[in-house]
């Protein structure tokens, strides 16, 4: 058998240590939504979250990310090159705008404007959390 995957990603997790926090921030730099949450959890008080781009109606409805509390470890810190998940990469319609956006809002850019593999370009910046993110442009042939 083989598993037949569609072409989208469904969403992918960041553990927070203040996920309404986060959630504004994404809001704010990305323009995302909030798809649909939970009520506040008895142990942190806090809520998970799936938030996505506006065109995302509902949880049925293209890539999300999902913001949840974190448990009691430690973060450690990361490089973009440790093993493990490294960052997200949100496509954007217009780079340079979106680019000038996040430089008006005082982002955390890592590096400059490079090539993406495949074609494209990108830059990464990390979130209010240090969770490195980026956005990439990538033009049909």
């Amino acid at each position: 058998m083989t598993i037949k995957l569609t072409s989208g990603l469904d969403h992918v997790a960041i553990a927070a240590d203040n996920t309404q926090q986060v959630v504004q921030w994404y809001s704010r730099m990305l323009g995302m939504v909030i798809i649909a949450q939970t009520e506040p959890m008895e142990s942190s008080g806090q809520r998970t979250y799936l938030i996505g781009p506006p065109t995302c109606k509902n949880a049925f409805g293209g890539m999300m990310l999902e913001v949840m509390p974190r448990n009691e470890h430690v973060r450690r810190p990361r490089e973009s090159h440790d093993p493990g998940i490294s960052h997200i990469a949100w496509m954007v319609e217009d780079f340079d705008e979106a680019y000038a956006h996040l430089a008006g809002q005082g982002v955390g850019f890592v590096g400059s404007v490079v090539g993406a593999v495949g074609g494209g370009r990108l830059i990464s910046f990390v979130d209010c959390e240090g969770n490195l993110t980026q956005i990439v442009e990538r033009k049909k042939p």
